[in-house]
């Protein structure tokens, strides 16, 4: 009788083993690799091996100091080229009154670069606020006060806006619709109010007011315009103010009778 034959199998080796130290192995490298990344980013995050040594200011200013600029720059730059906080810079330099954008970048290996824009004025607001073409409001220090003959030529012309409630975009748009009508017909607007009930008074050259109220503001600013030749502007040097707010037609305050008035009283 023929015995079957057996099949002669493979002799394993001890693969628990050799796992073992290829996992060893590699966290082995890993510790290795995070230690010396760790010590790559101390080293160049120390602030004394990347100082900061120029700060280049760019853009077209008037206004803005470059003294108080690099002060807004410095103050962070003491952290070294690697540690800047550019959005923490490009927000202390758009705190300044006239900045309305900054972008700030490093430049290898020791400068930051700022580019700025200035707000550009297109009207005043009250005594010590401007508005720029953008509709933002801003306030450059004591402008009443100001020395500075360049800031008094640049806003001596522009129109003068105000409200209890800084409604400063309302009003400028109100006012850039209006100009041209009244640039037609030749009566020269200088500013516009409102009082705290939204009512709009419209201000021309020579302290004359033209109170419009608080509805109807389009409508009477036009009937304001179809009637200013006729009857304002043949005695406009003695004009006080004119009321728009009748239904049919209009009010109309002369200089001389309230002096007279006012002598009488």
């Amino acid at each position: 009788m023929n015995s079957a034959s057996q099949p002669v199998l493979p002799v394993e080796t001890d693969r628990v083993g050799m796992s073992g130290i290829g996992i060893v192995a590699v966290l082995t490298i890993i510790v290795v690799v995070f230690i010396i990344g760790q010590m790559t980013i101390n080293h160049f995050r120390n602030p004394g091996r990347f100082p900061i040594r120029t700060v280049v200011v760019e853009g077209a200013y008037q206004h803005t100091g470059q003294v108080q600029l690099k002060d807004k720059v410095l103050s962070q730059a003491q952290k070294g080229f690697f540690n800047l906080d550019i959005a923490r810079i490009q927000k202390e330099v758009e705190g300044l009154p006239w900045v309305e954008k900054a972008y700030v970048r490093r430049v290898w290996p020791e400068s930051i670069n700022v580019l700025i824009e200035e707000h550009t004025p297109v009207a005043r607001w009250g005594r010590d606020g401007l508005v720029s073409d953008k509709f933002k409001l801003f306030f450059p220090p004591r402008m009443a006060e100001s020395q500075d003959v360049m800031l008094h030529e640049l806003v001596s012309d522009l129109p003068v806006l105000h409200s209890p409630a800084r409604r400063h975009a309302a009003l400028l748009k109100l006012h850039e619709q209006t100009e041209p009508l009244f640039k037609a017909i030749e009566a020269p607007l200088v500013g516009i109010k409102e009082d705290e009930r939204r009512s709009v008074t419209l201000m021309l050259d020579g302290d004359v007011q033209v109170i419009i109220g608080h509805k109807l503001i389009a409508e009477r600013i036009d009937r304001f315009a179809d009637i200013f030749r006729a009857y304002v502007a043949p005695v406009y040097d003695d004009v006080a103010r004119v009321d728009m707010r009748y239904t049919n037609g209009f009010a109309m305050a002369r200089k001389s009778v309230l002096s007279n008035n006012a002598r009488v009283n």
